[in-house]
């Protein structure tokens, strides 16, 4: 009897010992694979926060090209309104995307892409900018080639406009007539020459019109114009004037019409005498087509 508890008692003994080398087992194990994963996760935490490292650095680079291209896009400079305003709806754009907080693989994808989009729009820009002031420098170029053009033409149609104004001056110059030979003399009532103021009772002026080939022939009007010693104008009893090419009134003595056929012609002017002759130095004037033609004196006694 004694014999048989004490075979039950090995045999548990041995059994809790089985057991007991089996909690140990897998207390060891346990143990051993908790080690292994916090291990694990060490390592995770480690490497997610070398990630998380990269990430930022992605982030800053890209955050740095932004800006970068937000100020390209802002020192943009042309006169096309249109694109201006698009460069600047391109700026609004950058800012919204600097305010996403890019701090995931995807976030910083989609940062990649839009750098890349933002980038290829900034691209297009320049090149319109530069064709639009290539196209301004060239108007420009063509606009002071114009000027020039215009600054020319006006100077060389000052130059024939004054060309033409002095040959216009010169043929009307060459068609002024000339007097020569021009002399006064006193007339008594007997119509006999006489040198005494009191006696004169007509002046007879005497000239030549000389020959013109290029003055146009045709009636003539000559006035004659006397002044006094007195340096005052032996007038008409109308008190009559012609005007000069200058535009002058001038009151003339006498005047007669002569038919010039562009040859020598002599002419005399009768001028009577109203009582106001006197002794001294007269001046005769001749005038024609509102030039004066001929000039000279004579003397009263």
């Amino acid at each position: 009897m004694e014999s048989s508890i004490s075979t039950r008692d090995q045999t548990k003994n041995k059994t809790n010992k089985g057991l007991v080398i089996l909690l140990v087992i897998a207390v060891l194990f346990l143990a051993t694979s908790v080690g292994v994963m916090l291990s694990k996760l060490n390592d995770q935490r480690i490497e997610a926060a070398e990630v998380q490292e990269i990430l930022e650095g992605q982030k800053k680079l890209l955050e740095d090209d932004l800006t970068d291209l937000q100020e390209q896009f802002g020192s943009l400079q042309t006169n096309n309104d249109s694109l201006m305003n698009l460069a600047a709806e391109q700026q609004a754009r950058i800012t919204r995307l600097l305010a996403i907080q890019a701090n995931n693989a995807q976030t910083i994808r989609t940062y990649q892409r839009e750098l890349e989009t933002l980038r290829e729009v900034l691209r297009s820009y320049i090149i319109q900018v530069d064709s639009l002031n290539q196209s301004n420098i060239a108007l420009r170029a063509e606009r002071i080639e114009l000027s020039r053009d215009l600054a020319a033409e006006r100077s060389q149609t000052a130059r024939l406009t004054q060309d033409r104004d002095r040959l216009t001056s010169t043929v009307q110059i060459a068609q002024v007539l000339a007097a020569g030979n021009v002399q006064t003399t006193g007339l008594n009532n007997r119509g006999n020459e006489t040198p005494r103021a009191r006696n004169v009772d007509k002046l007879r002026t005497c000239f030549v019109v000389r020959e013109n080939p290029v003055a146009a022939p045709g009636d003539k009007i000559i006035y004659i114009v006397i002044l006094l010693p007195d340096k005052r104008t032996l007038a008409n009893r109308a008190n009559a004037t012609f005007q000069t090419q200058d535009g002058d009134e001038i009151v003339f003595t006498d005047r007669r019409t002569i038919s010039y056929e562009n040859s020598d012609i002599d002419v005399c002017i009768f001028c009577d005498n109203d009582n106001r002759l006197v002794e001294g130095n007269y001046e005769v004037r001749l005038y024609c087509d509102g030039h004066m033609i001929g000039r000279s004196t004579f003397e009263l006694r």
